[in-house]
């Protein structure tokens, strides 16, 4: 059974060597994985001037109705663009920092800010860019459905990032069924473990209001230890090595 001390106390240890990498990692993940919300805005605003311009002349009732599509059209686009680079791009890199910090932890040194972007090589691009696709797919599908079963269905779903960083190669209802056991009797758990960074992040926001992203790697390298033990309790205790053994030859095997 873990404890979120624990896992917490050997995050610290573990993300000392390189903190301020880690730091680095995690923005330049943020900033490829941020996605444009500002259409609600725009929708609005083309609706209203529609609605003021209405009594006016057909021209002006024309122009309007140009312009609302124009700027529909617009957000279609840039949804469409933001969507496929999440799909192809934001998750892979989401990935690769879970990946990062795993390679880390075990070499006791930064792995290399490059280790973000491991998932797009070594032949594994497709199987990752499914798995997670699937994912975020049937968590939709279940939220549209009910709120309380998405949330369930998340968190059931929750380790599929860690086991894809671990074992790319790894098949995607593999994937499932083995986050699936995993998470099963740790969903509240986890949640809680979520909740207890909001302190750390809300003192972030203190400093500048960017203080948040120093609380990042502490954050990663948590979860990375949570899966490290949840793994361990299903498929037994194994040593972690970094996969990519022409890059990573004088790896260090980490015992959990």
């Amino acid at each position: 059974m873990w404890t979120r001390a624990e896992l917490k106390d050997r995050a610290k240890q573990d993300m000392k060597p390189f903190y301020w990498y880690g730091v680095l990692v995690c923005f330049i993940a943020g900033i490829l994985g941020a996605g444009s919300s500002g259409g609600g805005g725009s929708i609005s605003a083309g609706s209203r001037s529609s609605q003021n311009s209405y009594s006016g002349s057909g021209v002006w009732d024309e122009h309007s109705m140009t312009i609302f599509l124009i700027i529909l059209g617009v957000i279609l686009v840039v949804m469409a663009i933001a969507i496929v680079i999440g799909i192809f791009v934001s998750n892979l890199v989401a990935v690769g920092k879970l990946r990062y910090f795993m390679d880390s932890a075990i070499m006791q040194q930064s792995a290399g800010v490059g280790r973000i972007f491991f998932a797009f090589g070594g032949g594994h691009y497709l199987n990752v860019v499914k798995t997670m696709f699937l994912r975020g797919l049937f968590e939709s599908l279940w939220t549209l459905l009910l709120v309380i079963p998405g949330i369930y269905k998340h968190y059931e779903y929750y380790m599929i990032p860690y086991l894809l960083a671990d074992n790319p190669e790894m098949e995607w209802h593999e994937a499932f069924r083995l986050s699936k056991e995993m998470m099963a009797g740790n969903k509240f758990d986890t949640f809680v473990l979520e909740l207890s960074f909001i302190g750390w992040y809300l003192l972030g926001m203190l400093v500048c209001c960017i203080g948040g992203i120093f609380v990042n790697p502490y954050y990663e390298m948590t979860f990375v230890e949570l899966y490290w033990v949840l793994r361990d309790q299903v498929m037994g205790p194994q040593p972690s090595e970094p996969t990519d053994q022409n890059v990573y030859a004088d790896a260090y095997y980490r015992e959990i």
